[in-house]
C-alpha cells in the first residue's frame, strides 16, 4: 500500500504516472464507491453533495475509458441522482441492482427476498432510539444511521439489540458501515461480485477502483484474485479519512487522503488520458 499523497513532488507524479499506463492498457474501467468516495459524509444521506472537480472528472473520464461505473450501498437510482451523470453505469445496493441509460435492473436471485426488508422496517421502526436514528428504505437493502445520536455507540448497540432478532426471523444479514447498520437480503452478492460482472460484462482487461469503507473491501479483494489469476491489471485505491477502517489502509494498493485527494487523482488522470 503507497500512500498516494506521501511526496506530492514525486510519489503523486509517480503514481499517476502507473495508473495512466494501467488504463492506458484497453478496455479500460474505472470504478468506484460514491460516499466518503466522490462526495464528503453528510449527516444523512440526501444531504450529500459530489465533490464538483471529481464529477467533472468522471464525465471526462466516461468520454475517454471504455466503462466508468459507481458501485454503491445507495439504490441505484439514488446513486444516479447524486451524481448526475448519464454515460455513468450505477450498480447499486452493494451490487443487487444495476442502472444503464436511465433504466434499473435487478438481479433475479434478489427478487423472491423484497418483500421481507419492508416487513423487518415496520417491525424495526417502533423499536428504536427516538433521537438521531433515521431508517434508510432501500428497495433492496435498508441501512440505519446513527451518525447524528447523541452517544453514537450506544445508538448502534440500542440498533443490533433490536435488529438482530427480526434479521433473524426474517432471514436476513446485518453488516456495519461508517456510523450505519446495514440490513441486507441473504444472496451472494456484493461490491465484489459486482465488480467481477463489470469485468465480465464489458469485457475489461484493466481497472482502477475507488473505495473508504468496510464494504468495498469486497470489490477490492475481487480485483486482488482477478488480477493474481492473470484475468486482468488492475489496482485499488482506499480514500482515508478520521473513521475509515484499518483494512481499508492494509488491503488497498494505494491511498489517498480525503474526497479533495480524489478529485485531484481522477482530475490529473482525465487530463493525461486527453493526450
Amino acid at each position: 500500500m503507497i500512500p498516494l499523497n506521501s511526496n506530492p513532488s514525486e510519489g503523486m507524479l509517480a503514481t499517476i504516472d502507473e495508473l495512466t499506463r494501467l488504463l492506458s492498457e484497453r478496455p479500460a474501467g474505472l470504478i468506484t464507491d460514491l460516499d466518503g468516495t466522490i462526495s464528503r459524509i453528510a449527516p444523512a444521506p440526501e444531504l450529500a453533495v459530489a465533490e464538483p472537480a471529481a464529477r467533472e472528472a468522471l464525465r471526462e473520464l466516461a468520454g475517454r475509458l471504455d466503462l466508468v461505473a459507481v458501485i454503491s450501498g445507495r439504490s441505484a437510482a439514488d446513486a444516479q441522482r447524486l451524481l448526475q451523470l448519464d454515460q455513468v453505469v450505477y450498480v447499486g445496493n452493494h451490487g443487487l441492482e444495476r442502472r444503464t441509460r436511465g433504466r434499473t435492473a435487478i438481479a433475479p436471485e434478489a427478487r423472491p427476498y423484497l418483500p421481507r426488508i419492508s416487513q423487518t422496517l415496520t417491525a424495526l421502526a417502533p423499536r428504536l432510539p427516538a433521537v438521531g436514528v433515521m431508517i434508510e428504505d432501500k428497495g433492496a437493502t435498508a441501512s440505519i444511521h446513527y451518525r447524528q445520536a447523541p452517544d453514537p455507540e450506544l445508538a448502534k448497540s440500542a440498533i443490533l439489540a433490536a435488529l438482530r432478532p427480526l434479521a433473524e426471523q426474517y432471514g436476513l444479514r446485518i453488516s456495519h458501515g461508517r456510523r450505519v447498520v446495514e440490513l441486507r437480503l441473504p444472496v451472494a452478492l456484493d461490491k465484489g461480485s459486482a465488480l467481477r460482472e463489470l469485468v465480465r460484462d464489458y469485457q475489461l482487461r484493466s481497472i482502477v477502483f475507488l473505495g473508504d469503507d468496510v464494504t468495498d473491501l469486497d470489490a477490492m479483494r475481487a480485483l486482488q484474485e482477478l488480477r493474481a489469476s492473470g484475468a486482468v491489471s488492475g489496482l485499488s485505491v482506499g480514500v482515508v479519512g478520521p473513521e475509515t477502517p484499518d483494512r481499508i489502509t492494509h488491503e488497498a494498493d494505494l491511498t489517498v487522503t480525503g474526497v479533495d485527494d480524489v478529485a485531484a487523482l481522477l482530475t490529473a488522470l482525465s487530463e493525461r488520458l486527453r493526450s
